[in-house]
């Protein structure tokens, strides 16, 4: 549809261009018209007044003005039409302004409504962050299966991130601790970034975010590496953004902070996601 109005648009502006056209060579007509009237009463009157022996040449000029004025007047109604010409031309254009306008500023708000719809729809959407089942519940003690999968959507090349683990902890409201990277709105909204949230340990009302099950043992993590819970996916990016400010900033993020989420009175058999809004934050839903 966009396309359509834009080739009416540039039809349109063809249009007034002609209709410009049209309407500076009537002016030009008429410009001619009363320029041969004058040239001709003036050269009538400079004889004239040669003849008499009057030598002043600017009365003459304005004589022949007056001359050549009243000539364009008296001949008015053979002009009618092409002064009727002139009012519709002038009446066309007029119309073609408006039309342009009220194309253009149509184009432009279609536009920015379809920029808006794109944006609103990146920032409506959410990411899987975490796959969680309760397989039971002894004793106070829940065991959980954990499932994650992230992978790039910019670069379907780059092999998805995919790792499953059970774990047991005590207590029934469980927490989940995760890393939360949030982009700019501007960054999410145009597609160029998405938020990005990565889980790393797991605490309950039992056991303290201290003494939680890490996701990632010590073997896992090279013990010079301080961001060794962050998928390899991810790891080089992420973890300059953590470590170098000004690219952050570059980069459009917007806060990188640790957040937790949770799941209270927690029953075998439970499913639920952990989700990271592209608006911002987690969000825990049951499956």
């Amino acid at each position: 549809m966009i396309g359509n109005l834009e080739s009416l648009s540039n039809s349109i502006l063809a249009l007034d261009f002609a209709a410009k056209g049209v309407l500076l060579f009537i002016l030009i007509f008429f410009f001619v018209v009363f320029a041969v009237f004058f040239l001709h009463t003036y050269y009538k009157n400079s004889l004239l007044a040669h003849s008499a022996g009057r030598k002043k040449r600017l009365p003459v000029v304005f004589v022949s003005l007056g001359e050549a004025f009243g000539k364009l007047i008296s001949n008015f109604l053979i002009l009618l039409p092409i002064l009727g010409g002139i009012v519709v031309a002038a009446g066309v254009t007029l119309g073609v302004f408006k039309a342009v306008s009220s194309v253009n500023q149509f184009i432009d708000r279609e536009k920015e409504i379809k920029a808006l719809t794109i944006a609103i729809n990146y920032l409506n959407q959410s990411d899987k962050t975490l796959d969680v089942r309760v397989r039971s519940v002894v004793d106070g003690a829940a065991t959980l299966q954990l499932d994650y999968k992230a992978s790039d959507p910019n670069d379907s090349s780059v092999p998805p991130v995919e790792w499953r683990k059970t774990i047991t902890i005590q207590g029934t409201e469980i927490h989940f601790d995760c890393m939360v990277f949030n982009f700019s709105y501007s960054e999410v909204g145009a597609g160029k970034q998405r938020n990005i949230a990565i889980p790393y340990r797991v605490f309950s009302n039992k056991i303290a975010a201290v003494d939680g099950v890490a996701l990632f043992s010590e073997d896992e993590i090279a013990p010079e590496d301080d961001y060794g819970f962050i998928p390899a996916l991810y790891r080089e990016r992420l973890a300059r953004l953590l470590a170098d400010a000004d690219y952050a900033r570059d980069m459009g993020v917007r806060s990188v902070n640790g957040s937790d989420v949770w799941r209270a009175n927690v029953r075998a058999g439970d499913r639920f996601r952990i989700k990271v809004e592209q608006t911002g934050g987690l969000t825990l839903e049951a499956l």
